[in-house]
């Protein structure tokens, strides 16, 4: 009986299998086994390990630009928000200022119209501030004009819309104040870069360090009883027919933003 091809292929390869089986018990393959065990198997097991850490390292990049582009997109997320919270800053700042210029209105006198300061003009010499507000308001020439509850000057100039103001710093101020402790009188004057001093008070008078000073009103357009300032110290001579007292005060012009313009 003849075998088909399809058969002598199986009974060589149980053959094979045989034989090798048989080479194994025999330990016929040893050498051959320590071969692949020494040489062929350290090498597969050595490009598995640095597949395996390339793997990883692409991983790791990939990783690192995901990281990165978070990073870029959470600052960016910063800066927004850290420019959003100083302008919402600058608004309740202003509201703030505003609503306790408007409050002297409400609770206050009647007579006294809000203005925003709309220029700073310093000069070598004398001090103004514009401000928006004029005689379409009702706006004349010597009214004081208030902010923070603080005389910080009058008005000096007015136009339709506008008007200027000379600030108590200008060495050209001048106004009748009074010591709201003692009573006495004098006539606050400016000083550039020196505050401001309190003259022509009587020989007599009582003024101490730390008393308010306040508006006298005494003719003019200011009331009396407005902030100015309180006395740091007292100058007086025996042989001086006056003596004077210099005076500190909040004012601060270049930080002015609104003010109140005292109409009555």
């Amino acid at each position: 009986m003849k075998l088909t091809r399809s058969n002598r292929r199986i009974v060589i390869i149980v053959g094979i299998g045989a034989a090798l089986v048989l080479a194994g018990v025999l330990g016929i393959l040893s050498p051959v086994r320590w071969v692949f065990d020494h040489t062929v198997l350290p090498i597969g097991t050595g490009l598995a390990s640095v597949g395996s850490s390339t793997s990883q390292t692409i991983a790791n990049i990939t990783n690192v630009q995901d990281l990165a582009k978070q990073n870029d997109a959470l600052a960016r997320e910063n800066a927004a928000l850290r420019q959003r919270l100083a302008a919402d800053a600058n608004t309740r700042s202003d509201n703030d200022e505003l609503r306790r210029e408007l409050g002297l209105q409400i609770a206050g006198s009647p007579h006294e119209v809000a203005a925003e300061v709309i220029a700073y003009e310093p000069n070598s010499y004398r001090q103004f501030v514009t401000i928006n507000s004029g005689s379409q308001a009702g706006l004349k020439v010597g009214m004081a004009v208030m902010s923070d509850g603080v005389l910080v000057g009058l008005v000096n100039d007015v136009q339709a819309s506008v008007s200027r103001v000379i600030l108590v710093s200008d060495p050209e101020f001048k106004l009748t104040a009074k010591d709201q402790d003692t009573g006495a009188t004098g006539l606050v004057q400016g000083q550039l870069g020196a505050g401001l001093i309190m003259a022509e008070i009587g020989q007599t008078d009582q003024v101490h360090p730390g008393d308010t000073v306040t508006t006298a009103g005494l003719g003019g357009s200011v009331p009396a009883g407005l902030l100015i300032g309180k006395i740091e110290s007292v100058n007086g001579s025996t042989n001086a027919v006056f003596q004077s007292a210099e005076l500190s005060t909040s004012v601060r012009p270049n930080l002015l933003r609104f003010v109140m313009v005292v109409t009555g």
